[in-house]
Parts: structure tokens; sequence; C-alpha cells
């Protein structure tokens, strides 16, 4: 028979335990659809890709400081499932090669499962970030998808309605390949040419 002081060891193990299971409350938000849905949720890609958690950071904290200057603006298409699906593979494919990111307004369905699996029959299993980021269609004014963005750190600081100082990003909208967005501004954007050109060479000559 274990002695009273096995017992009583043995009991306050149980309820240690116990104290370290998560709060149902917090459980109920996480796969119920309430709340924000957290970027690292979304299934990530087999290999390593850029760091969506990074640039759904730095414009998530809207009128905050800048984030860290870095030597190539951000790469984002917009995208929602309402396009053809032709052009979402499509968009993927590129995205890949360019290294740029996919940003969705909100989940499919309500659903964070069906939001998973509609993403990766998507990609296919390619090396593409994903992020659901409602403010940013506010803050780089995007009505229409899908529209292909370059946006500087010095976006992140945004004027009281919202929106990204324009001289901090470059847009273009309508239906359109990454590839021909990324000439088009390169041909039009002479601040924004030479990032133009450089994401369009990894697509266009593969370079990664």
């Amino acid at each position: 028979m274990p002695t009273t002081e096995e017992i009583e060891k043995a009991q306050q193990q149980a309820r240690d335990a116990m104290g370290r299971l998560p709060d149902i409350g917090s459980i109920r938000q996480q796969y119920t659809g309430m709340g924000m849905p957290k970027v690292e949720e979304i299934p990530k890609p087999a290999a390593a890709a850029p760091d969506i958690a990074s640039i759904a950071e730095k414009y998530r904290d809207l009128g905050n400081a800048a984030a860290p200057h870095s030597a190539q603006p951000d790469l984002m298409v917009f995208v929602s499932f309402s396009m053809p699906k032709e052009a979402l593979i499509r968009t993927a494919e590129q995205a890949e090669r360019a290294g740029a990111t996919l940003v969705f307004r909100g989940l499919k369905g309500d659903s964070m499962a069906k939001m998973g699996e509609e993403v990766q029959k998507i990609l296919g299993g390619r090396n593409v970030s994903v992020a659901i980021h409602p403010p940013a269609f506010q803050q780089f004014s995007v009505t229409r998808v899908p529209a292909v963005v370059m946006a500087r750190a010095e976006a992140s600081n945004v004027l009281d309605n919202g929106c990204s100082k324009p001289e901090t990003f470059v847009k273009v909208s309508g239906d359109v390949s990454l590839d021909y967005a990324l000439d088009y501004i390169e041909r039009r954007s002479p601040a924004w040419a030479a990032a133009a050109r450089y994401f369009r060479s990894k697509i266009v000559n593969g370079i990664n």
C-alpha cells in the first residue's frame, strides 16, 4: 500500500498537470473562428519561405514606429477565392519564384480548417507564404483583386485614416499576371523600377 506521503505527492503532481492545461476559453477562441486569425495557424510550406509572420507583424500595429529598413521592399499580391482558380494558381506559381506573399482579407467559409484546405489546393505544394490580414486592404487602398503591392518599411507608419502614405508603396490593380504588373511598375514608376526589375528577374529567369 502507498504511504500517506506518496499519496499526497501523487495528488500534487496531478494538480500541477491540470494547471498546465490551456484555458478552455482560449481553445474555443482558437478553433471556432472567434477573434483575429493567427498567421502561425495557416498550414506552413515544407520548405523555408519568407517569414510572413514578420511581414504581418510589421503591418499589424497601425500607427506604431516604423519597422527596420530592409534592402528590398515587401512584395505582396492581394487575392481572393472569388478569383478564377486558374488565376490563383498562376499567381501562386509566380509568387513562389518572386518570393511574394499572398494576402487574403478573411477566412474561407469563416473556418480556419476550410481555409487551410483551399489554400493547399491553390499552392499545390509550392513554397509560398500566405497571410490573412484584413487591415492591409485598407492600408494599401486595395478595393479589387488581384492587386500587386510593393511597400517599404516606412509604410507601417499610417495616416489617421489607416492608410499608408502614398510615397511608401506602389500598387497595380487588375486582372494581370505578377510579372506583367512588375514590368508595368518598372516602366511607369522610376522610384520603384530597380526593385520591380529585381523581383521580375526572379520570375523570368528563375533567380532565387
